[in-house]
């Protein structure tokens, strides 16, 4: 590769680089600024996620009639539930955003654990399962024990997440753009 074609490279990423950092910056910024639209945004995001959560489990449980286990039903239809509620009703979700995560979070920690222990003698590492099952489940009873620090904390690692991300994309922007300058 020539040195020009290098530096042009460099140039081009390093622009890139920075305007998703500023954008990072920015979004982070914002979520700051206006929780309310935030979580009301986070409500629609997880209503959509719950729902796919919850139809690819079911899913396969249709698909798997060999291996089948009503816990993965439960913890489907739980989700796709879940997930409706959250886009039928926005607004009351986005009051009680952290109680819904967390019963949500629990009952599929539940159905987790219950079917790692049902598929513990034919699944060699079933112990994943069952170490996904309590950290859903304890993540679950801390949304529902504590909401209102639940849905902060979700905003506030957002927000410090994006800002960290958008200040070492820009910061590898500017190295990048100065590569470009620097003579061979």
């Amino acid at each position: 590769m020539s040195e020009a074609v290098a530096k042009s490279l460099f140039k081009g990423s390093g622009t890139a680089l920075l305007i998703r950092g500023v954008v990072a910056v920015l979004f982070g910024v914002l979520v700051i600024l206006w929780p309310g639209p935030t979580v009301i945004a986070l409500v629609f995001l997880f209503g959509i996620y719950a729902i796919i959560d919850g139809v690819t489990s079911i899913g396969q449980y249709i698909r798997n009639k060999e291996s089948r286990s009503a816990w993965q039903i439960v913890g489907g239809v739980v989700s796709v539930l879940a997930g409706i509620v959250a886009l039928v009703w926005p607004g009351i979700t986005a009051l009680v955003l952290a109680i819904v995560i967390g019963v949500w979070a629990v009952i599929l920690g539940v159905s987790q654990i219950a079917l790692a222990f049902e598929v513990k003698k034919t699944v060699r590492r079933w112990w994943l399962w069952l170490v996904t099952g309590i950290v859903t489940t304890l993540f679950g009873l801390l949304m529902m024990l504590f909401p209102g620090a639940g849905i902060l904390s979700l905003l506030g690692l957002l927000s410090a997440f994006a800002i960290v991300t958008g200040a070492l994309l820009i910061a590898s922007g500017i190295e990048l753009r100065r590569l470009a300058k620097t003579p061979a």
